[in-house]
C-alpha cells in the first residue's frame, strides 16, 4: 500500500493509483538508465499534480521533498506551463511526470550526500526541484508538439497498445534535433488549417442529404404519397416527384508523397519539404487515407507506408524515416513517378493522389507518365521548391511554385490535395 500523500482527494491505496505509479516508474527507470530512489508516494503526488484540474495540498502533510515537488509545480510559472499541457491528459501527465522526476533524480545525484538527507537545508533540495521543473518544461513542450503531429492534431486517430512504449517513442523523437527543425515549420498549424474533404457520390443506400425532383420511387419522400392518384402519376410522368437526395461517402484513395533528396535540395529546402510531408500525413490521417512517402535521387528509394488507422509504432517509424533522410545524389523524376504509379496500378485502387516535391532540375519524359496517370486515374500535384519545370507543369493537375519556404506555403500545398 502506498503511504498517505500530499494531495487531498487522492486514494493512494487505489489499484488505479498504484498502476499510474508503476507506469511512471517504468519510464523514469529507462530515462535514468537506473532505478532511482523514488518512493511511490512521490511519483503519485507528481503525476496527480500534473493531471488534476485543481489539486489541493493537504496542510497536514509533512514538509518533505514530495511536498516541495507538488508546491513547486503548482506555484511556479514553469510548473503552470507544464500543467497547461498535461491536465486531464493521461499520456502527457505520465510522460511529464517521468521527465520531471528523472531530471530531479539527476539534479539530486549532483548534490553532496549530506544535502540529500532529511536534515539537509530545504533550500538546496528546493533548488534541485526548480531546476528539474524548468528543464522538464522545455522538453514537455517538444513532446507535446511531436504528439500533436503523430496523432494528426486529433487524439484517438492512431492505435496505442503500450502507452509506456509510446511515451518513450515521443521522448526520443522530441530529443531528435532534425525533428525539432522540421516541426518549427508546423508550429501553429490547426485542424482548420488541414481541412478534411470527404467526397460523396450518389447512392440509393446512402445518407439523406436533401431533396430533389425526379421519378426514382425507391427514394420517394412521404409527402409525395399524399398526392391524389391523378396528380401523383402526372408528376411521375413529368419526373417531378419529391425525392430524397441520398449520398454515400466515397472511400478515399491513397496519398503518395515523393520527395526529391538530390544534392540540390540540401539544407532548408529539404527541411521544408519534410515539414510538408508531415503536414500531408496529418491530413491523410484525419481523412482516413492510406499514406506513403518515398524519397528519390537518381533512383527511387522505396515507399514507407501506413494504413488508415496506423499503430503508434508504425507512425513513429515513419516519422524517424522522414527525419533521418539526407540530401545527396542526382535526380530522375520520371523514374520516380513511374515507379510509384506502378505500385498504384498493382493495387487497383482509385482516387489516389501523388504529391511531388522537387526543385525540378531534371528533364521529365511526359508521355509515359501521362499514360500511367490516366490508366490509374491518379491526380498529380507538383510542388516546385524554388524551381521550375515546364514538362511537369504540362502533366500536373495542380502545379505550385514555392519561392518562400514558410508555413503559409505548406498550407497551400495541403489545400491543393
Amino acid at each position: 500500500m502506498i503511504p498517505r500523500g500530499v494531495l487531498r482527494g487522492v486514494n493512494y491505496s487505489s489499484p488505479l493509483v498504484r498502476y499510474r505509479a508503476l507506469r511512471v516508474r517504468k519510464l523514469v527507470e529507462v530515462l535514468c538508465d537506473t532505478s532511482p530512489e523514488l518512493g511511490d508516494t512521490v511519483i503519485v503526488n507528481t503525476y496527480y499534480s500534473l493531471y488534476l484540474p485543481a489539486p489541493i495540498v493537504d496542510e497536514n502533510a509533512p514538509n518533505d521533498s514530495s511536498r516541495l515537488i507538488v508546491e513547486t509545480i503548482l506555484n511556479s510559472s514553469k510548473g503552470q506551463k507544464i500543467r497547461a499541457k498535461t491536465v486531464l491528459d493521461t499520456t502527457l501527465s505520465t510522460i511529464g511526470s517521468a521527465i520531471l522526476l528523472s531530471e530531479y533524480s539527476k539534479s539530486l545525484s549532483l548534490l553532496p550526500r549530506s544535502v540529500k538527507s532529511d536534515s539537509a537545508p530545504i533550500d538546496r533540495i528546493r533548488s534541485a526541484i526548480e531546476r528539474a521543473v524548468e528543464s522538464a518544461s522545455r522538453e514537455i513542450e517538444r513532446v507535446k508538439n511531436v504528439k500533436a503531429v503523430v496523432e494528426g492534431l486529433e487524439p484517438g486517430t492512431i492505435s496505442i497498445f503500450s502507452t509506456e512504449d509510446y511515451g518513450l517513442d515521443l521522448i526520443r523523437l522530441a530529443r531528435n534535433a532534425d525533428v525539432s527543425a522540421i516541426l518549427k515549420y508546423l508550429r501553429g498549424v490547426s485542424t482548420e488549417d488541414l481541412g478534411v474533404h470527404r467526397d460523396y457520390v450518389p447512392s440509393k443506400r446512402g445518407e439523406k442529404m436533401g431533396f430533389e425532383l425526379g421519378f426514382d420511387l425507391e427514394r420517394l419522400a412521404p409527402r409525395s404519397l399524399a398526392y391524389p392518384d391523378d396528380l401523383f402519376y402526372t408528376r411521375l410522368a413529368q419526373r417531378k416527384l419529391l425525392l430524397y437526395t441520398k449520398m454515400a461517402k466515397r472511400r478515399p484513395g491513397g496519398l503518395y508523397v515523393l520527395v526529391d533528396k538530390s544534392g540540390s535540395m540540401s539544407g532548408e529546402k529539404m527541411t521544408w519539404a519534410k515539414a510538408v510531408t508531415l503536414a500531408l500525413y496529418m491530413k491523410a490521417l484525419r481523412s482516413r487515407r492510406e499514406f506513403s512517402v518515398g524519397f528519390f535521387d537518381s533512383q527511387p528509394h522505396g515507399l514507407h507506408s501506413v494504413g488508415r488507422r496506423p499503430r503508434s509504432s508504425e507512425v513513429v517509424a515513419l516519422f524517424e524515416y522522414i527525419a533521418r533522410v539526407k540530401s545527396s545524389g542526382g535526380t530522375d523524376i520520371t523514374r520516380a513517378l513511374l515507379t510509384v504509379l506502378q505500385v498504384i496500378s498493382a493495387k487497383s485502387t482509385e482516387h489516389n493522389t501523388v504529391v511531388l516535391l522537387t526543385d525540378g532540375l531534371d528533364r521529365v519524359i511526359e508521355k509515359p507518365v501521362k499514360l500511367m496517370l490516366s490508366k490509374t486515374k491518379t491526380k498529380l500535384v507538383v510542388v516546385m521548391v524554388m524551381g521550375e519545370n515546364k514538362s511537369l507543369e504540362k502533366i500536373a493537375d495542380s502545379y505550385l511554385k514555392v519561392v518562400k519556404l514558410d508555413r503559409d506555403n505548406i498550407l497551400k500545398v495541403v489545400g491543393a490535395v
